[in-house]
């Protein structure tokens, strides 16, 4: 039995006309993040975008609508530009953010791919109206590292011996294809009369020939036929083909002051560039910085010395044991170092008098010293089983090495580098879990960092709204306005 429609409900109609339609901006709450969005690209200076703008042929959207889109839609999480597309049409914040205009998402893709240069001024004003609005102090900056999937199959990464392979297959496929067309058609052919299959086949061998050679001048092991600039990197997902985003973030509120992608697994070298990066795009100095032991090397240590900022950055080894690794009995730390006569002495009392320098490729050697009297005793087998006896390397830099270990011993370095993981670690959480950005679209490593500039600004927005939300103010455009009017 079918059940009558009830009475007591408001009636609608879907084609009701309206005298005085009401105004998109009626339908949007007061706190929504679209209005952040909108006031924030009022206020940035967009002049890197306006001076592009051609003054003949067909007038383009406005540069201004433009950003807008971008950000709301990274922001939000949507960044396929088909996606942003189809959201101009159907989702009532984007409808506002364009007036009702609709750029197809070729419009959508080129602007993001024409203007990532300029995504990096715009980044660096954000970071600026974020410390006028008190929220960077530089009080403790935190650097760390996240791999993120790069716009490529694993599957398409080759080493030398497979381009050899690969090649040698598809000049044997097209001489094949070449002796089926002379026994159908006669051997009597134009050039212009190729087939498409062997046309694309030899475009392809051109290609990884190309890439073979670029290959062979890089120090790579392998590369990626789709993006020659991505390398497989270990993820939580396994090894993939991936790119090391790098971001600095202040601890005040988890707003990113730098960010940067290189194509290193690595993250050891980009230490210094990071704080560089962050002192610039602030204008300022950190006064304290934070990073974990893949960061740590006597190097940057070294160059730290020479800056006001306080570093908190522990080794591998000290790493290790702070997250409760037991330490081999005959480990190094056991070894006592005699400054004075320059030896080691190992735990059962014999001396490890210096041996030789151990060169190591773009850095200072290594210094080796070496027990002679190992054979004869009795932990032999435990401490070491060279016949030549137990060595033990003294790094060049081994003093800054042992005086930040001291630091981060202390109660105020324990407390400084606890709260590192409050810091930094949430905010690739927020980017890949709440803003869903796990993987690059473009392709090639400057293409890259443009995206990835993109994302921190995604993110330092959504930094803003929170930041205006907890305010005890319930209009938020209005607490933003009277923010930007002191600017």
């Amino acid at each position: 039995m079918k059940y009558p429609e009830p009475k007591n409900v408001r009636t609608y109609s879907q084609h009701q006309m309206q005298m005085f339609p009401p105004s998109v901006r009626s339908l949007i709450e007061d706190d929504h993040l679209c209005l952040v969005v909108d006031d924030v690209v009022k206020v940035l200076d967009l002049s890197c975008l306006y001076q592009k703008v051609s003054a003949e042929g067909n007038p383009p959207y406005h540069p201004a609508m433009m950003l807008k889109i971008l950000f709301y839609s990274y922001a939000s999480g949507i960044f396929s530009s088909r996606n942003i597309a189809k959201a101009t049409r159907e989702n009532i914040a984007f409808i506002y953010l364009t007036a009702w205009q609709q750029p197809d998402f070729r419009t959508i893709s080129d602007f993001r791919k024409n203007n990532l240069n300029e995504l990096k001024e715009l980044f660096v004003q954000i970071v600026m109206l974020c410390k006028h609005m008190g929220m960077i102090k530089l009080g403790h900056v935190s650097i760390d590292g996240t791999k993120v999937k790069a716009n490529a199959s694993d599957a398409k990464t080759y080493d030398n011996q497979r381009f050899e392979k690969e090649i040698n297959r598809l000049i044997e496929h097209a001489d094949a294809v070449d002796d089926l067309e002379d026994q159908q058609y006669g051997a009597d052919q134009s050039g212009d009369e190729l087939p498409a299959s062997i046309r694309n086949q030899n475009e392809r061998i051109s290609k990884l020939k190309q890439l073979q050679k670029e290959l062979a001048k890089s120090e790579k092991e392998k590369i990626n036929t789709t993006d020659a600039d991505a390398v497989f990197m270990k993820t939580s997902n396994g090894i993939k083909t991936s790119y090391n985003g790098q971001a600095a973030v202040d601890q005040e509120h988890q707003v990113i002051i730098a960010a940067d992608v290189t194509n290193q697994p690595a993250d050891v070298e980009q230490l210094i560039p990071m704080i560089d990066q962050a002192e610039e795009n602030t204008s300022g100095d950190i006064d304290a910085c934070s990073a974990d032991s893949g960061y740590s090397s006597g190097e940057n240590l070294r160059a730290l010395e020479d800056r006001p900022v306080e570093a908190y950055i522990p080794d591998r080894d000290y790493q290790a044991q702070a997250r409760g690794k037991k330490q081999k009995p005959f480990h190094k730390n056991e070894f006592v170092y005699d400054q004075q006569r320059d030896l080691y002495i190992c735990p059962e009392g014999e001396e490890l008098v210096f041996s030789h320098r151990q060169k190591r490729r773009g850095k200072q050697p290594l210094l080796i010293y070496q027990c002679k009297s190992c054979r004869q005793c009795q932990f032999f087998g435990q401490c070491t089983t060279n016949d030549n006896g137990r060595t033990i390397s003294r790094h060049p830099y081994e003093k800054q090495l042992k005086q930040m270990r001291e630091k981060l011993d202390s109660d105020q370095g324990k407390a400084i580098y606890a709260h590192r993981k409050h810091i930094v670690e949430p905010v690739f959480g927020q980017i890949k879990s709440v803003m869903g950005f796990t993987s690059f679209l473009l392709r090639g490593l400057d293409k890259v960092k443009g995206e990835f500039n993109l994302v921190a600004i995604a993110h330092n927005l959504r930094k803003i709204w929170l930041y205006l939300k907890a305010g005890n103010i319930n209009n938020v455009k209005n607490r933003l306005t009277m923010e930007l009017k002191t600017l």
